[in-house]
């Protein structure tokens, strides 16, 4: 299910990133779906050619096959060479009659199997939150098995509550009555925000009542969350909160942003 992508020439000091076998990089995440029943999914699952059941594991594999190949990774499926398949992109479980979870090992995997799945399962499944490793890694790392790497996302979680980002805020500008008094709390509470960073195994909730169908908010979520770990996998260090506010000061020096929702400000 994996592979290390090293350059052609490669100094022996270099470090070699861990991808997938569709060449994104290795970076686990789960998705938790709330579902009417254990048996919408099933149903969905056995109509697909690209779904096959784990029954030893009480779990579904989904393959890089037949209804899948429609998905471009970052490798297409016309450049894997048959010996490598089937590949395995997504594993999928449920807890309980009432509950989906997906578990992938790339953000692009889980973008798109949003994407395909959702009108799939239906309305009244409903995708509620995330979990998501904020790093990379090298390609040493998955010497005892990508597996091990699978369960760091059940250690040392943070649960994110997107009340306390409101909570703090409404006290941040608590007590700023002129706009230059709301300016500077604002500009104060900005700057703190730039210095605090994503945890390393952050476990957040979405907003299935503002996504659409295309999945954009999900997509931006991981996106930005890829490109922080693109960075500091390149030695540099900068917080989500710093690289979303970079972003949005060029896009506006630039005019190609024109507002900024509070959403984008406090990630």
């Amino acid at each position: 299910m994996v592979a290390v992508m090293a350059p052609a020439t490669k100094p022996t000091n270099e470090r070699v990133l861990l991808t997938t076998m569709t060449g994104e990089p290795f970076q686990p995440v789960r998705l938790y779906w709330s579902i009417p029943a254990r048996a919408v999914a099933t149903r969905v699952f056995t109509g697909l050619r690209c779904v096959v059941e784990e029954p030893d594991a009480r779990a579904w594999l989904w393959l890089y096959q037949d209804e899948a190949t429609a998905i471009t990774f970052a490798k297409p499926y016309s450049e894997i060479g048959g010996e490598m398949h089937p590949i395995h992109i997504g594993r999928f479980r449920m807890p309980d009659k009432n509950r989906l979870v997906m578990e992938l090992r790339s953000f692009d995997r889980a973008i798109e199997a949003a994407k395909l799945f959702a009108p799939l399962l239906g309305p009244k499944s409903v995708l509620r939150r995330a979990r998501v490793i904020n790093r990379w890694f090298e390609g040493h790392e998955a010497a005892a098995g990508p597996e091990v790497l699978d369960r760091l996302l059940d250690q040392n979680v943070v649960v994110k509550d997107p009340r306390k980002a409101e909570e703090d805020f409404e006290q941040a500008m608590a007590g700023a009555r002129t706009e230059a008094e709301k300016m500077a709390a604002f500009d104060r509470y900005s700057q703190g925000r730039r210095r605090q960073d994503v945890p390393l195994i952050e476990d957040f909730p979405l907003a299935p009542e503002e996504e659409t169908p295309e999945f954009r908010d999900l997509t931006m979520t991981l996106r930005l969350r890829q490109c922080r770990a693109a960075e500091h996998w390149k030695g540099n260090p900068i917080t989500l909160a710093d690289y979303i506010h970079r972003m949005v000061e060029e896009g506006v020096a630039s005019g190609t942003i024109k507002d900024v929702p509070f959403e984008l400000v406090t990630p």
